[in-house]
């Protein structure tokens, strides 16, 4: 048994290896995707401020993939999100988590101090790990995920008007969102017809709840990006994640998509738009001390 941990010599070999574990309860974390096509997109285009081969580190077995560890790192924050640790049989390799650990921390910048993790409450060799780095648990979190096949047969009301052409209203954004507005026209000019902010307004037309739900379908990136709801009732807080599921899933490349909410947060409002409860998932920080 030669273990060998190096850099990713098969993207789309590890890729297969990511969404195989991080669908099962006792390896996934949230900081990865469930979807193949998602998981290559995020590592061929968006995974961390350095290159993939200093950020991500691959074991092998014999050519088999055995583990895994990625670092998203966030280099003018000198914080990263942490992809893994993956290990596929952790019985027969123990020490694979930490090895992994300390072969990557080794190849990035010294400055890089500060780590995230978000694991599911039953990835226990995970939790163990980070007991032993001493990482602090944060909160607990809740994954939600919306199945395009059971959204679509949801009949919900469409009488009330939701509105997308920010453009007369950008006052009363640069307000709410406390941005002056040169900041809102270099966010406005990112919209289009991919890219939205779903919203409703009062008789007075001041913002009282948006969501800002972002399409790039050539890298298979759909998620509701971010939400504000203010003096909104339930009903159309539901309606506007409704709608924002329902342009994600107007773009053929999608069947499902996930969230992950704080426990505080009302889940009946994402349930009555379409979202199925899953697993709770603990965030960690961690900081190096030397």
């Amino acid at each position: 048994m030669t273990v060998q941990i190096q850099q990713p010599k098969d993207i789309p070999l590890l890729t297969v290896f990511l969404e195989m574990m991080n669908n099962q309860q006792e390896h996934h974390i949230g900081f990865c995707s469930l979807e193949r096509h998602t998981i290559h997109s995020k590592l061929t285009y968006f995974f961390s401020d350095l290159t993939l081969e200093e950020s991500f580190i691959v074991a092998y077995d014999e050519g088999e993939i055995i583990g895994a560890l990625g670092f998203d790192i966030y280099s003018t924050l000198n914080k990263a999100k942490v992809c893994g640790p993956f290990v596929k049989y952790p019985d027969k390799y123990p020490q694979l988590v930490e090895e992994m650990w300390f072969a990557l921390n080794r190849n990035v910048p010294a400055s890089l101090q500060s780590f995230e993790f978000l694991v599911n409450t039953n990835n226990y060799s995970i939790r163990k790990f980070l007991l032993k780095l001493q990482a602090i648990e944060v909160k607990r979190m809740i994954m939600i995920k919306a199945l395009k096949n059971f959204v679509s047969t949801f009949n919900r009301d469409h009488s009330t008007k939701i509105h997308s052409n920010v453009h007369p209203f950008h006052k009363s954004f640069c307000q709410l969102l406390q941005i002056d507005e040169e900041q809102w026209f270099q966010f406005a000019a990112t919209l289009n017809e991919d890219q939205k902010l779903l919203f409703y307004i009062n008789e007075i037309e001041d913002i009282l709840g948006y969501v800002y739900v972002r399409v790039e379908a050539m890298y298979f990136l759909g998620e509701i990006h971010h939400y504000t709801f203010l003096d909104l009732p339930n009903e159309k807080r539901a309606q506007l994640i409704y709608e924002s599921l329902q342009h994600i899933f107007s773009y053929p490349q999608f069947t499902q998509t996930e969230m992950y909410l704080d426990k505080a947060e009302q889940l009946d409002v994402f349930t009555d738009a379409g979202f199925q409860v899953g697993d709770e998932m603990i965030y960690y920080q961690y900081k190096k001390t030397t």
